[in-house]
C-alpha cells in the first residue's frame, strides 16, 4: 500500500526517495551581507574623497595620498567597530 504524503498517493520507492532527500540551501546570507556592504562603503567614500581632490585641482599625489590615507582609516574604523560589536555582544549575551 503507498504512503500517503500530503494528500498524494506515493509508491514506496518514491517515498524511500523522498525521506532520504536532505535540502541543501544556501545559510551565509549574513556574511554576504556583510561583504556587499563593505565593499560598497570600502569604495564609494575613497572614490568620493578621489573626485573631491581632482575637482579641486589637487596633485596627483596628494589625491593618491589621501585615498590611500582613507582606505587605512577606513579599514581601522570597520575593524575597530567590529570588534566593539562582537564584544559587547559576547558582554551582554554571557
Amino acid at each position: 500500500m503507498a504512503t500517503l504524503t500530503q494528500g498524494v498517493d506515493l509508491d514506496p520507492e518514491k517515498q524511500t526517495l523522498l525521506n532520504q532527500h536532505k535540502e541543501k540551501h544556501f545559510t551565509a546570507g549574513e556574511i554576504v551581507r556583510d561583504i556587499i556592504i563593505g565593499v560598497s562603503d570600502g569604495l564609494t567614500v575613497p572614490f568620493a574623497l578621489a573626485a573631491g581632490l581632482s575637482g579641486a585641482n589637487a596633485t596627483s599625489s596628494i589625491v593618491l595620498t589621501a585615498g590611500i590615507a582613507e582606505v587605512a582609516a577606513g579599514a581601522i574604523s570597520m575593524g575597530l567597530g567590529g570588534y566593539y560589536c562582537i564584544s559587547l555582544i559576547i558582554l551582554v549575551c554571557l
